[in-house]
């Protein structure tokens, strides 16, 4: 049931229809951009703290209903990072049902505009956490030339930091993925 959600999801998605469309598994998509949970509320937030690795190495973005988005502090890869604001949470299986489609929701629709906005030729999506536990899932937009190309984007070369400026337009760049889920 739920594979027949998320195509669902993704054909109305990419083919861009009205926000009002309720998909076979009995989520409405705009329930599923909104989120099962309302930020305000905090219902999920309660605890939740940002691992002080993640603080210290990436820009917050902004937020989705389940995830706090992060850029990492690398300009060689468009480099993010969704955390899903529940405390004491290391793997996608410690998540609630409802927590764990939304965060499929989340990351798929996130991977599908990362792709897009930066006109990847691969998105490498991945949660790994083997140094930092808390679950935190990155998505790299990569590029058949990028300096890593085809290995993994760690430890490969050493980080070349984001100024401000480039930073803000990234921000700027990713304001419709935060429109889409008000």
């Amino acid at each position: 049931m739920l594979d027949t959600c998320y195509q669902q999801l993704a054909m109305v998605y990419w083919n861009g229809a009205g926000s009002n469309v309720e998909l076979e598994c009995g989520v409405g998509y705009s329930a599923v951009l909104k989120g099962f949970y309302s930020i305000r509320s905090g219902v999920f937030m309660s605890g939740f703290e940002l691992d002080y690795r993640l603080e210290a190495d990436c820009f917050h973005l902004g937020d989705l209903p389940l995830c706090r988005v992060l850029l990492m502090n690398d300009s060689q890869y468009p480099w993010f990072i969704l955390v899903p604001k529940v405390a004491g949470v290391s793997e996608a299986f410690h998540l609630d049902e409802e927590q764990q489609l939304q965060l499929a929701c989340e990351s798929s629709i996130v991977s599908g505009t990362l792709s897009d906005l930066f006109e990847a030729d691969k998105m490498n999506v991945a949660a790994l956490g083997n140094v930092v536990s808390q679950l935190h899932i990155h998505h790299i937009v990569r590029y058949e030339n990028d300096i890593a190309w085809p290995n993994p984007v760690w430890g490969q070369k050493p980080v070349q930091p984001y100024d401000e400026e480039q930073v803000k337009e990234i921000r700027k760049k990713l304001q419709s993925l935060f429109d889409c889920f008000d």
